[in-house]
């Protein structure tokens, strides 16, 4: 049961009618553009855990280059805070808490420190993939303090790049699984033609 509304939760230690509301007085971005994006994810979200949230460029250390191509640069980083995470059972109850530090992807679009409004076009691009089924989880925004660079966080997937992925897993993939897997990228690709 909702604390605050006394109806039942729509997800474990999730009231849709309470919660997204109270998660969008946490946004800390300084940019306008970008606290409207976050927070208009903010009241989609369905569950704890799938809340998109502003992290503090302090909050992720041991930051460094992974990948680097036409789209942007990706970084691997270590996120102090942690990922939402929700545990327990409808016995004993679920407890909300964030996980301890975990490694996460940074992604930067070229011009993104200039321009607010293609790196938001990805990102509503990411969780547009997200909301249809990508297994891909996106955390939030941040931004280089260093050069004023805007970055996506999202989990790390540590089985390499998509091409080389597809080529060492491809015959195991169901279709299915392929057009998940690709489906960030494609949509990365239209909004950047």
């Amino acid at each position: 049961m909702c604390e605050h509304c006394k109806r039942y939760n729509t997800y474990p230690a999730w009231c849709q009618l309470c919660d997204p509301p109270k998660m969008t007085q946490e946004i800390t971005s300084g940019d306008k553009n970008i606290g409207d994006c976050i927070k208009k994810f903010q009241l989609k979200a369905t569950a704890f855990e799938k809340v998109i949230e502003w992290t503090p460029f302090d909050r992720l250390k041991n930051i460094k280059i992974i990948g680097e191509g036409g789209f942007g640069t990706v970084y691997l980083a270590t996120w102090l805070d942690g990922k939402r995470t929700v545990e327990g059972d409808n016995s004993v109850g679920y407890v909300r808490f964030r996980s301890k530090s975990c490694e996460v992807a940074l992604k930067t679009l070229p011009g993104s420190q200039t321009s607010t409004s293609s790196f938001l076009t990805e990102f509503q691009n990411h969780m547009q993939c997200r909301l249809e089924g990508s297994e891909l989880e996106v955390y939030g925004l941040t931004q280089n303090t260093e050069n004023g660079q805007y970055m996506m966080v999202y989990q790390y997937a540590n089985r390499g790049n998509l091409h080389d992925f597809l080529t060492k897993y491809f015959r195991e993939l169901v279709w299915q699984k392929k057009i998940k897997t690709t489906c960030g990228h494609f949509l990365r690709f239209v909004s950047n033609s």
